[in-house]
């Protein structure tokens, strides 16, 4: 009874991390892979409860646990790289192991309806299931990596972050390791820890995302030291519009420049004015004035989507960079999806992000 209790706590948990991921004001692809990594993981635990009930149905439920491990590797990417984390390998790699999942899950549920004959002790299911070990035990190794990488080059506060991952990471999968030998007789026991350490895990995981958060926000607001404080710049536009009676908005548009751009704040998605009006304390129409008449910008969305466009070329036209998916240079460039990104570049440059791409290899190549 106090092992269905907790799966259910399990199951419970995941869910709401899962759900928490959508109201997040700014997403990044660490809110999203965490999400699917939650859902992977209550897709386990659902499957664990609901198996003595529904049968062979409960390897259609499994089907869609097949994004954890390989989900927190990409997980981990997204956390400790700041730039190339997600790229067309890694994603397939992820993919290889999903797909290699359900079809296991897939073959099991055939089986147990009577459509095939499967047998995992059959040649066939043995390799299927070492293979799949095999690459899930390798994508494990590459997880803790992730942490150990660049762990000298870091700051203080990102050193902190990876000890964290590290031992509550290395620790689970030590402990489960050791688990599933020491407790192979008594299942009840350790499928009762591996629900706790479950538990630890995603809980975990979601403060190490909410500290990254807070450390990126914290990052954002701090300008560079050529720059005025914020309260300084207020006072100086202030004092300026008293003295001559007229506001000077070209002070306002130096500082939303480097804001900006010197502090690269356009690269986080979903911006808004409000976000940089409220950074530099002053009201969104003065911040509206400033792109308008001072930097000669439609409005703040074609500002920013400008200066993201220019970004995105930059990393199309990068040799060490050509293997990154369309997707990535977008989430790279600011924008919160692969839609806007094109629609945004193709507005700007007559050329969607692909064929610009071609275009610059051709001119490369003649």
């Amino acid at each position: 009874m106090m092992l269905h209790n907790l799966q259910i706590v399990v199951l419970l948990t995941c869910l709401w991390l899962m759900f928490a991921q959508l109201v997040v004001k700014n997403k990044r692809a660490t809110h999203i892979l965490f999400a699917i990594f939650c859902g992977s993981v209550a897709m386990s635990i659902a499957k664990t409860l609901s198996g003595s009930t529904i049968g062979p149905y409960q390897y259609l439920i499994g089907m869609g646990a097949c994004i954890t491990c390989n989900g927190y590797w990409l997980l981990s990417r997204s956390l400790f790289r700041k730039s190339g984390a997600i790229g067309l390998p890694h994603l397939v790699f992820a993919g290889a192991i999903a797909v290699l999942i359900m079809l296991n899950q897939g073959m099991l549920f055939a089986s147990n309806s009577g459509v095939i004959a499967f047998n995992e002790q059959s040649v066939m299911g043995h390799v299927l299931r070492e293979f799949t070990v095999l690459l899930s035990s390798s994508i494990l190794v590459l997880s803790f990596w992730e942490g150990v990488r660049g762990f000298k080059q870091a700051n203080h506060t990102e050193k902190a972050q990876r000890i964290l991952f590290l031992a509550t990471f290395g620790g689970a999968v030590a402990f489960s390791k050791v688990l599933q030998g020491a407790l192979a007789d008594t299942p009840v026991a350790k499928d009762l820890a591996i629900a706790c350490i479950t538990l630890i895990v995603v809980t975990s995981t979601q403060v190490q995302i909410l500290w990254h958060d807070k450390t990126r926000k914290h990052a954002n607001k701090t300008l560079p030291s050529s720059v005025p404080s914020v309260a300084s710049t207020a006072h100086s536009v202030a004092t300026a519009s008293q003295t001559n009676g007229a506001v000077d908005e070209s002070l306002l548009a130096n500082q939303i420049d480097a804001l900006l751009i010197d502090d690269a704040l356009y690269l986080q998605s979903n911006l808004r004015l409000v976000d940089v009006a409220q950074k530099l304390g002053v009201p969104e129409y003065r911040v509206s004035n400033a792109l308008r008449y001072n930097l000669r910008a439609r409005n703040f969305n074609q500002y920013v989507n400008a200066l993201r466009i220019q970004h995105a070329q930059t990393l199309l036209a990068d040799e060490d960079k050509q293997k990154w998916t369309v997707l990535v240079v977008g989430l790279e460039s600011g924008f919160a999806s692969v839609g806007p990104f094109t629609r945004a570049f193709k507005a700007t440059t007559g050329l969607t992000p692909n064929q610009y791409r071609q275009q610059l290899h051709q001119m490369k190549t003649a």
